[in-house]
């Protein structure tokens, strides 16, 4: 190798570490002003978001008192409440009491031991009126079935006549299907 070729390559080796130095140094830059710019965007989104965040926390704030205030006027109210239920208390008693001397004044009010007598006889007249009506349901029962019986009897007759082969189970007003309908007794 002679010494021109060694020059040569040595200004180009010289010349591709300044040009990859060139490189470096332009592309940090241009990554800096990159950065530089990202960052001055992200600044305003912050700002934006912290605007929101500040009336976020107006609102909460607002929210807030108007839920004391709200508390405050159901408390007064529950008071004035309590208040008109005592006063409506105070009224019946005082009701009951004029009620109670204007029986005890009036001679035509029965007293207590009156309506008393008068309870025990209206339950025994209640246990005879319903000793009476069950055994009325019964032979109403028993009249029913025998007339439903001598009803069906002619007209299943009529049916072999005629060569029907109707199905009369369900004449009774019964439900095949095991369900209900509202004038079913036997439920």
């Amino acid at each position: 190798m002679d010494t021109g070729q060694l020059v040569l390559i040595i200004v180009l080796a010289v010349v591709v570490v300044a040009a990859v130095i060139i490189a470096v140094v332009v592309g940090r830059k241009k990554k800096t002003e990159l950065n530089r710019r990202r960052a001055g965007e992200l600044r305003e989104k912050a700002d934006q978001e912290a605007l929101g965040a500040h009336q976020a926390k107006a609102q909460s704030a607002q929210a807030e008192a108007a839920a004391v205030q709200a508390e405050v006027e159901a408390n007064r109210l529950r008071r004035e409440a309590d208040r008109h239920a005592e006063k409506a208390e105070e009224a019946s008693g005082r009701v009951q009491e004029h009620l109670r001397h204007a029986d005890k004044v009036d001679p035509d009010v029965r007293t207590d031991r009156d309506r008393e007598n008068d309870a025990d006889r209206g339950r025994d007249r209640d246990m005879d009126t319903r000793d009476m009506n069950t055994s009325e349901q019964r032979l109403t029962r028993d009249r029913s079935a025998r007339e439903s019986a001598v009803r069906e009897e002619p007209l299943r007759e009529r049916a072999t006549r005629e060569g029907s082969t109707r199905d009369d189970s369900v004449r009774d007003g019964s439900v095949r299907d095991s369900s209900r309908r509202d004038g079913d007794r036997n439920v």
